[in-house]
């Protein structure tokens, strides 16, 4: 993430997003929960058990849960996966893993919930690709499904902060204002956009119609009042 992003938004006091973390390592758990605080996430809650984080999005507008894949006896990450999009159909999912790859616990475990993604925990020490996945499956929670145009875009930050809030409704004015950059760098964001959406051109088209309908259709997200 840029840094003119992140400070145009740590000076706004707006949340990237908010985030659910499941691990059950109390020093892990808490240092991961004031990295992601540090870096303008908000945190709803951090929990160590399968039924705490069902839970928590039960109670909580949750846009990303962060689950460690090991959580020893009981449940599985991969379980609490499972539960916490059966209840919340459109929260993004990460999980933590101590191996690169993790199939090696179980390779004949359930699969995960469509859009799923792994991090390795050794990976962790470089911050920037755990935000930039927690503001894509934000946007996109469900990106991982088979022969949607997300898996052939690699979205910027910025990018997805621009394409919620076209989705959104928001004018330029205030996208700038989300993002902490310039109007004419969203207005060339949103052109961007529709070329990597490979959206088609035509002069009957509302491109940023065009934008919001492909941004429902990859996030599964319903439009409002839908």
């Amino acid at each position: 993430m840029s840094d003119i992003l992140s400070q145009g938004i740590h000076n706004l006091g707006v949340a990237l997003a908010s985030v659910l973390l499941v691990e059950d390592d109390v020093f892990t758990r808490s240092t991961l929960a004031a990295a992601l605080a540090g870096a303008n996430f908000e945190v709803r809650a951090q929990v160590g058990k399968a039924s705490d984080a069902i839970q928590a999005v039960v109670k909580y507008s949750i846009d990303v849960a962060i689950i460690d894949l090991d959580l020893g006896p009981g449940a599985s990450g991969i379980d609490i996966a499972i539960a916490l999009r059966e209840v919340n159909a459109g929260i993004g999912i990460i999980i933590l893993t101590s191996y690169t790859d993790p199939r090696v616990i179980n390779p004949h475990s359930t699969p995960l919930p469509k859009g799923s993604k792994f991090v390795t925990k050794s990976h962790l020490t470089d911050f920037g690709p755990l935000v930039r996945m927690i503001l894509e499956l934000k946007a996109l929670p469900l990106s991982g499904q088979t022969g949607k145009r997300s898996e052939r875009v690699n979205f910027s930050a910025t990018q997805l902060i621009v394409l919620q809030g076209v989705a959104e409704g928001l004018t330029t004015k205030e996208i700038a204002t989300r993002t902490g950059v310039s109007e004419k760098a969203v207005e060339g964001t949103i052109t961007r956009l529709h070329s990597m959406l490979e959206l088609p051109k035509k002069p009957s088209l509302n491109p940023r119609v065009q934008l919001a309908r492909a941004y429902f259709e990859l996030s599964g997200k319903k439009p409002p009042g839908a």
